[in-house]
């Protein structure tokens, strides 16, 4: 027999009802948030330059609030989201700005964290999502420590590993007036896009597999702060996944889930958590997956899924603060051929249709390995193929436009170099229509 999560997903791939089941429970949620909560201290004039995007605001019940000196804003735009049932406290944040970085690690030490779980890139599509928070280390060529120095912290990296999908970092935070040192991991999620899901739920999955086993998660320590750029999107569906796991564990059976209601009421300390109906359905689906594997079933039975959803659209809403600089509009038709390049560049950062299954031979290897372990490998493979794909295409996008500056350049020179014998051809021509004139009609 189905169980409640079972039917749902069942039901709405049938009908293909997604966007309307998360339309309404963003209505609902909407509606409810709206004459409860108040965003009075995110909205203030002296708060505003702290958020990233104007639509997005901490509640000000469940605001983080910073223990600073009597006349020094106590606000960070980031929210406490409490999932009782599950044991589990997050804080969930916007990715740093230049100007938050300070307030950022204060709030890390302040509340004990012993992890940060980044979902985002710093840069995304040509466009800054997160401020460069933590050192990138002297074996880039940069410093191993940044100071902090308007909260009296030193941040250290102190070791790196890179894995397919995500890295792994450890720091050391010291507070410069005690000398005391605390460890702090980073965890960071590279090839998840914004407002859109992983390729599929097995490589997220595996990530949240390495984030709870570090233990920092667990009720005992400080809650784990999770950011992406808005602290919203990414950020809820890794919440409402990893809660539901944990729910899964403790019951031991999909049938305790309540998906819509679980996400109404962590709506209920941040705002538009989850931010679009296919990062909905991708929950759906990691849940239903992991917890066929915590149960021992098969992860993949009784789940039939329709054809993978469309790209995610491109930032609507959650505008960044803009600089008037970057507000100048462009004039020339030089720049214009630049803000093609940049769209078509874009464009090309859609994943690639799918690729062909490739006949391979069966190894030694091969039979040793788990059902899991060749998934990740052939994974990885078309990670690698997709990216080489994009790259060629890239190239070529620029080659082409950069022929079409370079005959606008030619045209435009060409147009310059014979304008200036302009007056002269037209001295000419009525120089010789004065001759004409006077010979064949004044002589007469």
């Amino acid at each position: 027999m189905l169980s409640q999560i079972e039917r749902e997903f069942q039901e709405y791939d049938d009908h293909k009802s997604w966007v309307e089941i998360f339309k309404r429970l963003k209505n609902l949620s909407t509606t409810v948030m709206d004459e409860t909560c108040s965003v009075s201290h995110a909205r203030s004039p002296e708060n505003r330059p702290k958020n990233r995007y104007r639509d997005v605001s901490p509640y000000d019940h469940s605001r983080v609030i910073l223990e600073r000196p009597d006349g020094e804003s106590d606000y960070i735009n980031a929210s406490f989201v409490r999932v009782p049932d599950a044991d589990r406290k997050y804080i969930l944040t916007q990715g740093p700005l230049e100007n938050t970085c300070g307030d950022f690690w204060l709030m890390i030490w302040q509340q004990q964290t012993k992890a940060i779980v980044m979902l985002n890139r710093v840069v995304e599509k040509g466009t800054a999502k997160c401020a460069q928070y933590w050192p990138l280390g002297s074996d880039l060529g940069y410093e191993d420590s940044m100071l902090f120095e308007d909260v009296g912290l030193i941040v250290t990296l102190i070791g790196e590993q890179d894995s397919t999908n995500f890295v792994q970092r450890w720091f050391t935070v010291e507070e410069l007036a005690t000398g005391i040192k605390r460890e702090v991991v980073h965890f960071n999620y590279t090839t998840w896009p914004d407002f859109g899901v992983p390729s599929s739920p097995t490589a997220f999955l595996n990530f949240l597999k390495v984030v709870r086993a570090a233990g920092v998660l667990d009720p005992d320590v400080g809650p784990c702060v999770v950011h992406c750029s808005a602290g919203i999107g990414r950020s809820g569906t890794f919440c409402l996944v990893d809660s539901c796991l944990v729910l899964i564990e403790k019951h031991k059976t999909l049938s305790c889930l309540n998906i819509q209601e679980l996400l109404i009421n962590m709506r209920s300390y941040r705002m538009g958590l989850i931010q679009t109906h296919d990062q909905l359905r991708f929950s759906y689906l990691a849940i239903l997956q992991g917890g066929r594997e915590i149960l021992g079933e098969d992860a993949n039975s009784n789940i039939k899924t329709s054809d993978s959803p469309p790209p995610p659209p491109k930032r609507g809403a959650s505008l960044p603060v803009s600089n008037s600089n970057e507000e100048e509009k462009v004039d020339s038709e030089e720049d214009d051929i630049d803000k093609q390049l940049s769209e078509l560049i874009d464009d090309d950062d859609e994943a690639p249709p799918e690729l062909p299954p490739k006949k391979r031979i069966t190894t030694k290897k091969d039979t040793d390995m788990t059902h899991v372990e060749q998934e990740e490998e052939e994974e990885e493979s078309s990670y690698l193929l997709r990216k080489r794909i994009r790259e060629e295409r890239v190239k070529k996008t620029r080659e082409t436009l950069n022929q079409m500056k370079e005959r606008q350049r030619r045209s435009e020179s060409w147009k310059k170099r014979h304008s200036y014998f302009r007056p002269v051809y037209i001295g000419l021509a009525l120089l010789i229509g004065s001759y004409m004139f006077y010979r064949f009609y004044w002589r007469r």
